[in-house]
């Protein structure tokens, strides 16, 4: 995504930033440009916009901001980093910029976190900024911007179609980033499409509950790049992947599986991070701290 120089200096001072757009707007209230022509009309217009959006933007970063320095903000941060599925480190600050819906990208301070362990010269480990995941900012784009890209996508005959309306509304985007968001918002829908249609009418209050993952074996059929063969059919490979598989269950005193609580069954192709993170999604759902007894089952496997 490009940047724009209105908001790209990285300087958090949002309340000088937004009385300089509305000193601006004041002046051209007391003073009306004459217009004379529909040339001249545009003009004015497409220069009103252009601030109204730069202040609009300005308006989210300031509340961005105020959102991820508050108390309660911050201490949901530290409940997710404890239980992100792996070892997350404290980075310290840095500036993220953010698109927002009306195309500009604003700055906000917030805490980075990293992977423990050795870190390579010049690059950052993968890491987290858990602030934006809490406010369900991905690919650097606020939720807004997100959904409006993405219903372009769909709606567009093609990704440079999209690419076209976002740009006559001041958001400047490639088609490489139009699919990113669009095909990443798209999977989170559907994640979430998914855990609503499940039920979660029984409860594991007072009851053992079992909760086991592990690795599979499938063969996967994969459109593979080059010519195709004389009969004019893609070529492909036949790669193994390994699903990672979670349950969860409840057993009797004894140990046996309860029939009367239906099983949640999972999977993913998206190694130990996603499984986790379907995991997190389906014990907060069942209320897992109301469970008398927690036996997690696994092998030694990432």
């Amino acid at each position: 995504m490009t940047s724009d120089s209105g908001s790209n200096s990285q300087d958090t001072d949002y309340a000088r930033h937004i009385q300089e757009v509305l000193d601006e707007l004041r002046q051209m209230q007391q003073r009306p440009q004459l217009v004379t022509s529909p040339d001249a009309l545009e003009a004015l217009e497409r220069e009103i916009r252009q601030r109204t959006d730069r202040l609009g933007s300005l308006l989210v970063g300031q509340h961005l901001q105020q959102a991820l320095d508050s108390d309660t903000l911050q201490a949901e941060q530290e409940q997710l980093v404890r239980q992100w599925p792996k070892p997350l480190k404290n980075d310290g600050k840095v500036t993220v910029m953010v698109r927002t819906v009306q195309g500009l990208a604003v700055p906000v301070r917030l805490t980075y976190y990293r992977r423990q362990g050795q870190r390579r010269a010049g690059k950052r480990d993968a890491g987290v900024y858990a602030g934006l995941v809490l406010l369900g900012i991905y690919d650097r784009c606020t939720p807004a911007l997100a959904s409006e890209v993405s219903l372009l996508a769909a709606m567009l005959g093609s990704l440079a179609e999209a690419q076209d309306v976002l740009a006559a509304r001041g958001v400047e985007v490639d088609t490489k980033t139009v699919r990113l968001i669009a095909y990443r918002y798209a999977a989170r829908a559907r994640l979430a499409q998914q855990i609503e249609r499940t039920a979660f009418e029984d409860t594991v209050a007072g009851r053992r509950v079992v909760i086991s993952s592990d690795g599979g074996r499938m063969r996967m059929r994969e459109t593979k790049r080059g010519p195709k063969t004389k009969k004019g059919r893609r070529r492909y490979t036949g790669a193994w992947r390994e699903p990672k598989v979670l349950i969860v269950y409840v057993v009797d005193a004894e140990g046996k599986q309860e029939s009367r609580f239906a099983p949640f069954i999972d999977a993913t192709l998206k190694g130990p991070d996603a499984v986790f993170a379907l995991l997190r999604t389906y014990l907060q759902r069942l209320e897992i701290t109301q469970a008398d007894h927690v036996l997690f089952i696994a092998d030694g496997a990432p």
